[in-house]
This record gives structure tokens, sequence and C-alpha cells, in this order.
């Protein structure tokens, strides 16, 4: 195989990975996808047949990587993925658009309109991707990205967000929502 898996291929599996209950091909908000690229690093034996990791530093809302914001950009221009903007139906899911991060740069389609959300979906051209990067994977992975999404996939993001912050507090350390999560005095 030889760990060609880049950190924009990660997001192609999570898209991709089908488990019943879920939409196939859609991860609801940059928040969710940027917290479900951290964990699969931590969490998986992704390590093992990523090439590179996202680069994850401690921010105003936790464990943030450019890395992820570049990937989706990059993937939305070679038509491998839909990014929408559509109103966010959690104000959970706009803390890091209230506050600046993740608001467009220039990207075709989006809004300046920091309560809104970035959603992501397969194109055709992305579900062909998605299929010759399984061919790639090891054998156990797509087993593996299976579990992972049936354990965070469905997650309400607040509780994504509690359970990274709760797992990971070294990533909470410039965070401005850290007691609003983890309570006072933690």
């Amino acid at each position: 195989m030889g760990n060609l898996i880049e950190i924009d291929d990660a997001i192609v599996l999570l898209l991709g990975t089908r488990v019943a209950g879920a939409r196939p091909g859609e991860i609801q908000g940059i928040t969710r996808l940027e917290k479900l690229v951290f964990l699969l690093e931590r969490e998986t034996s992704s390590k093992s047949w990523l090439s590179q990791d996202a680069g994850f530093e401690p921010y105003n809302f936790g464990p943030f990587s450019q890395k992820v914001y570049q990937a989706v950009d990059m993937l939305a221009a070679a038509q491998l993925i839909e990014d929408s903007s559509s109103p966010s139906p959690d104000v959970t899911d706009i803390w890091e658009q209230r506050e600046g991060i993740g608001l467009d740069t220039g990207s075709a389609g989006q809004s300046n309109d920091p309560y809104r959300t970035r959603d992501f979906r397969l194109t055709e051209r992305g579900w062909k991707y998605f299929e010759a990067l399984t061919r790639e994977l090891p054998r156990g992975a797509v087993a593996e990205l299976q579990q992972f999404k049936r354990q965070f996939g469905f997650l309400p993001l607040r509780q994504l967000i509690r359970y990274v912050y709760t797992r990971y507090q070294e990533y909470t350390t410039k965070s401005v929502i850290r007691d609003e999560i983890l309570g006072p005095n933690t």
C-alpha cells in the first residue's frame, strides 16, 4: 500500500463509510468533521495507514487543524465533495463560525454568514474515489471505520465535543468554551 492516504483521503473515507441509520456520503458541520478526524487519528489504527496527521493544536474550541479546512476546500475544488452552506440547526455547530474560524475563505458558493454551517456530501466522482481508497486500505480498516462511525457519527455535536474535551483535556487549554462544556473549575 505504501501509506499514501492523506488527510483529504481520510475525510473522503469518513464521508463514504456506510453505517445503518446514517445518510450515506454526508457529514453535517465542519466542527463535527474536524472532531471526527481528530478522534480517527487517536482512537483507531489509522496511524498505520495515514501518511500524515492533521496537526491538531489547542485552539478556541479545542483541537483545531488548519489541514482539515484546507482539505475540504481542496476536495470541493476537485469536485469530490459538495461543501454547502446551510442555516445551523444547533448553536453548538456555529461556535467556530461565530468566532471567525472557518468563515468563507473565498471558496465558491460559501457564505460569510456566521450563523450558517458547512455540510459535506460526496459527489458521484467522490464515491468513485472512495471506492478506490477502500481498496488501498489494509485488511480490517473498513470494518474499523464502520465501527468508528457507529460510535461517534450519531452523537449530538455537543456530546461529541464533550467527549473530546473530557478525553483530551490537553487540547482545551486555549478553549473559550471549556467551562461551558466541562463546567467551571475543571
